[in-house]
C-alpha cells in the first residue's frame, strides 16, 4: 500500500511516524500546504520510502494530480474537515481509498457534514473504493469501543455515551489551549450539540449538560455536551439504541473564553471588514492560539477517551466503559508529541494496515462501528494504545434540558 498523508500538523505527524514504522506500507508521501513543513517531517523520519511535498488539500485538481503521480492507494486526510468532500472526490477520480478524522458541526456554514459525505456512498461503491469516516480517537476508537460492547458485552444496547476527559496542565502562558485543531475545537464547543434522546434527535445548548464523570486513573472531571459524530452514527447503525450523546471535559477558563468569543462574534466563520481588509474572526483567534503541534512537551497529565454502553445481558441491566488512556509526558518521550495527537494519529494507521492486509474489506462510505472491532482492538495495544473495560453502575441516564431546533 502507498499512503498519502494530508497535513503535517500534530496528528499528521503521529500518523506519518507510525506509517513509516510499518513494513506493509511501501511508500509514504507527506503533504502540507505550508512550504517545507512536510519535507521537514520526512527528513525527521529519514526513510527512503518517505518524502514530503507542498500541497493544498483544498485544491481538488492538485490532490488528484498528487495521487496519480505518487501512485497513492490510500489517502489519510489529517487536514481540516472543510477539505473532506474535496479530498473524497479526488480519491474517486484518481482511484484511492480514503480515511479522515472528523466532520463538520451542525451549523449551516458550508462545511461538509456527515450526511454530505455519506451521500458519496454509491459513488465509492461503484468504483470499488472504501471511504472510512472519523477514524481518529473520538470519533474513531470511540465507535470501535461501541461495536465491541455490542458484539461482546451486551445482548441489547440501549444507550451509548462517549466521555472524553483530560486533566492536563499547560506549562506555558495562561489562557485557553486546544490539544487538537483550535478551529475544530471552537466549532464543536459552540455549535448546538446533537443528542439522541428517547429515539429521536435533538440539540443541546452549547456548553450545557454539566456532568461529573469518574475517569479511570484520573478521577472525576466535569464534562459538557459537545457536538460529535458518534451521536449521529451510533443510533444509525445500532437499531436498539434509544439514547446517545458525547461529553468532553472543559475547564472554567476554557468555558469562559469560549463564551466570550461567542458573545463578541469572534467565533464567526464569515469575514468582516476591518480597515478595508476582510478578516475571518475565527481565523484570527486560531492564529493567536498555540498550535497543537507546539504543545508537545508543555502538557502534564493524561487523556482518557472511551464509550459507555448501557443495555441488557441475560435480562439484567448492565453498563460498561471501554476506554484508553494516554499520558502527555510519555507521548512526548516516545514520539515528541502530546497525548491527544497521539491518540488521534495512531487509530487511522491501524485502520489503514487492516485495509492493506484485507482484514477490513468493503466498498462505499462507512463509519468505524460498521466494521469488525476485533482485529482493530487486537492490534491497538501493540500500536501504543492499550485499552480497558470497566463495569459501571447500571443507572438509567437522567433526562437533561434540551432545545429542539427548527428544521
Amino acid at each position: 500500500m502507498k499512503v498519502l498523508v494530508l497535513g503535517a500538523g500534530a496528528v499528521g505527524t503521529v500518523s506519518a511516524l507510525r506509517v513509516a514504522r510499518r513494513p506493509v506500507f511501501r511508500q509514504l508521501v507527506i503533504a502540507d500546504a505550508v512550504p517545507g513543513r512536510a519535507q521537514a517531517l520526512a527528513d525527521r523520519i529519514n526513510d527512503p520510502r518517505v518524502r514530503g511535498i507542498t500541497l493544498d488539500a483544498a485544491r481538488e485538481d492538485l490532490v488528484v494530480q498528487a495521487i496519480r503521480e505518487t501512485g497513492t492507494t490510500l489517502v489519510l486526510n489529517a487536514a481540516l474537515p472543510v477539505t473532506n468532500l474535496i479530498v473524497m472526490r479526488a480519491c474517486l477520480e484518481a482511484g484511492a481509498d480514503y480515511i479522515d478524522l472528523a466532520s463538520g458541526g451542525t451549523e449551516a456554514d458550508g462545511i461538509p457534514k456527515l450526511d454530505d459525505q455519506f451521500a458519496l456512498d454509491a459513488a465509492f461503491r461503484a468504483r470499488g473504493r472504501l471511504a472510512l469516516l472519523g477514524m481518529g480517537a473520538d470519533p474513531g476508537t470511540s465507535n470501535i469501543y461501541a461495536a465491541h460492547i455490542a458484539k461482546h458485552l451486551l445482548e441489547e444496547v440501549t444507550a451509548f455515551h462517549v466521555r472524553d476527559g483530560d486533566d492536563s496542565v499547560y506549562q506555558g502562558p495562561g489562557g485557553m489551549v486546544a490539544a487538537f485543531s483550535p478551529w475544530v475545537f471552537i466549532d464543536e464547543c459552540l455549535c448546538p450539540a446533537t443528542v439522541y434522546r428517547d429515539g429521536r434527535f435533538d440539540y443541546a445548548e452549547p456548553l450545557s449538560g454539566a456532568e461529573r464523570f469518574d475517569f479511570p486513573e484520573i478521577g472525576k472531571l466535569t464534562c459538557f455536551h459537545v457536538d460529535h459524530e458518534e451521536t449521529t452514527t451510533l443510533p444509525r447503525f445500532f437499531g436498539a439504541v434509544r439514547n446517545a450523546d458525547f461529553k468532553f471535559t472543559l475547564g472554567e477558563d476554557a468555558i469562559a473564553t469560549l463564551r466570550v468569543l461567542h458573545q463578541l462574534g469572534l467565533s464567526r466563520k464569515k469575514p468582516v471588514q476591518v480597515d478595508g481588509m476582510a478578516i475571518v474572526p475565527r481565523n484570527l483567534v486560531v492564529a493567536l492560539l498555540p498550535k497543537p503541534v507546539d504543545l508537545a512537551g508543555k502538557l502534564i497529565g493524561r487523556s482518557c477517551v472511551g464509550t459507555v454502553g448501557r443495555g441488557y445481558q441475560n435480562d439484567e441491566l448492565k453498563s460498561f466503559y471501554v476506554y484508553s488512556i494516554a499520558d502527555h509526558e510519555q507521548a512526548y518521550a516516545e514520539l515528541g508529541v502530546q497525548a491527544t495527537a497521539y491518540q488521534t494519529g495512531i487509530p487511522p494507521v491501524v485502520a489503514a494496515e487492516l485495509i492493506a492486509e484485507g482484514e477490513w474489506r468493503g466498498a462505499g462510505v462507512m463509519s468505524p462501528e460498521q466494521l469488525d472491532p476485533d482485529p482493530f482492538l487486537d492490534r491497538l495495544p501493540s500500536a501504543g494504545m492499550p485499552w480497558q473495560v470497566r463495569q459501571m453502575p447500571a443507572e438509567r441516564p437522567a433526562k437533561g434540558r434540551l432545545r429542539v431546533l427548527a428544521a
